[in-house]
């Protein structure tokens, strides 16, 4: 966090101090008491929270910002506490103070798949001349917002920001903290319906993608072949609409596409001129990350042949349809970082593109985020349906949340005998230790928080050597 005294921020809030004294440099701002250390802010929005008066008397400078002043009583004189009107209006006038303190540029990235790999992507390009602030991982929840945007500070050069949606309302929320003048809306899927409870309102949740974007200036970067994008946004109003996709038209258009050792070649065909691109990692989503990301570098100053030059030294991410070296000489495709319908398709497809002649055998988990409603049986049935077109050989279901899959597949006439529903690593190797040889591929598509369990880790070790 940027350092800022005390007074300069009480003026900006429109606070009035009715205890205590001084202008101590503040280094810290919270909504949690618990993670108050010295020279820390407190916004005491969430009234069933404590304060600690012993974890308190440790520190000299804290101040506390409330408009119940009775909840906070009997607190140690050196405490400076700061009423205002309204907590919450309060608390978003700091998010604005505070974001618009850095003049440099932020980019935001939403979609249901390709999220991280876009954010890294950008990073690294951007790297060639910033120094970037962006979001760790995936770890993108809203409770994290406050600890990213205090992340930018003097020294940031530029930032990245995943944007995630759980349900309509999330991403504006996202938006309201980082204000990002480049957006990037990457695809919209089936998910997240644990909390969007229908399919629509969780497209509806992508489209606030465009919220508080300024027409003149702001640019949004869209994938133009994604239908439910077109289904839900209306751009008709801004200026600076950027497409990336393989249709005709598009302003970042990639074509001659094709596999390569480790990643994809393509051609991207930009304002009359031609490049050649190498992404890292397997898929045709990647060719879209890699458009993205692309798109967002040129839109924050760099220009196109360095930042197809850039991205080719990426390093692909871990568990992103990582391709690894199996026992027996077997090839094991690591999608395992997480898991949606939109994922799954695309991993299986690669499976098929990369299989050649090979028997390909893929292991299905359920997907975390889906619930178990009648749109989430949809989209399980749904992923049967895309077993049986990319012909896949031998088919594991895990867990009881996605049998729907197997179901679907049996359906459709796969082989009952190449069908297997399992709960554990355990029951798994058995069946498929006969396969781990050179003819074989094997795609991994459960999500991590399975694969920690004990049973998946010991199957993975006895899958995937220790050399890789």
């Amino acid at each position: 966090m940027k350092s800022l005294f005390l007074q300069d921020i009480v003026e900006q809030i429109e606070g009035n101090i009715v205890q205590g004294s001084g202008n101590p440099l503040i280094q810290n701002v919270v909504y949690r008491p618990k993670k108050i250390v010295d020279q820390t802010l407190l916004f005491y929005r969430y009234q069933d929270m404590k304060i600690e008066n012993k974890v308190i008397k440790k520190y000299k400078s804290v101040a506390i910002v409330t408009d119940r002043l009775d909840l906070i009583k009997n607190l140690p004189e050196h405490v400076i506490i700061i009423q205002v009107p309204n907590i919450e209006e309060a608390y978003w006038k700091f998010v604005h103070f505070y974001r618009h303190l850095f003049k440099i540029p932020v980019v935001g990235i939403t979609g249901t798949c390709g999220k991280t790999t876009t954010k890294q992507m950008v990073k690294h390009i951007l790297r060639k001349y910033y120094k970037v602030h962006s979001t760790f991982l995936s770890n993108n929840q809203r409770s994290l917002n406050l600890h990213y945007l205090l992340g930018i500070n003097d020294d940031t050069e530029a930032a990245v920001f995943e944007m995630p949606v759980a349900s309509p309302g999330y991403l504006t929320n996202t938006i309201r903290y980082f204000q990002p003048q480049i957006r990037i809306l990457l695809n919209i899927d089936v998910y997240h319906l644990t909390d969007s409870k229908t399919p629509e309102a969780y497209m509806k949740g992508k489209a606030e993608i465009i919220n508080d974007l300024d027409p003149d200036t702001g640019v949004i970067i869209l994938n133009a072949d994604d239908e439910n994008i077109k289904k839900v946004l209306d751009v008709s109003s801004f200026k600076n609409v950027v497409y990336i996709g393989l249709s005709e038209g598009c302003d970042f258009r990639a074509e001659d596409i094709g596999y390569s050792d480790r990643g994809m070649k393509f051609t991207l065909e930009h304002q009359g001129r031609s490049y050649p691109v190498f992404v890292p990692g397997y898929g045709k989503p990647n060719v879209y990350n890699g458009l993205a990301a692309i798109a967002a570098a040129v839109a924050a100053g760099m220009n196109v042949k360095e930042c197809c030059e850039r991205l080719a030294s990426f390093e692909q991410m871990k568990e992103h349809l990582q391709f690894l070296e199996g026992e027996g000489g077997c090839i094991i495709i690591d999608d395992t970082w997480n898991a949606a319908p939109l994922s799954m398709a695309s991993a299986l497809e690669v499976l098929q593109e990369t299989s050649d002649s090979k028997m390909k055998i893929a292991l299905l988990g359920y997907m975390p985020q889906l619930g178990d409603s009648r749109y989430a049986q949809e989209q399980y049935a749904r992923m049967g349906e895309k077993v049986v077109e990319t012909e896949v050989d031998l088919l594991f279901v895990v867990g009881q949340e996605a049998i729907e899959i197997g179901r679907k597949a049996l359906e459709l006439l796969m082989d009952p005998g190449k069908v297997y529903f399992c709960n554990s690593g355990t029951e798994i190797y058995p069946f498929i230790q006969p396969y781990l040889n050179k003819n074989t591929t094997i795609l991994l598509k459960i999500p991590h928080r399975v694969m920690v369990q004990e049973s998946f880790k010991e199957l993975k070790r006895n899958l995937i050597p220790k050399t890789n």
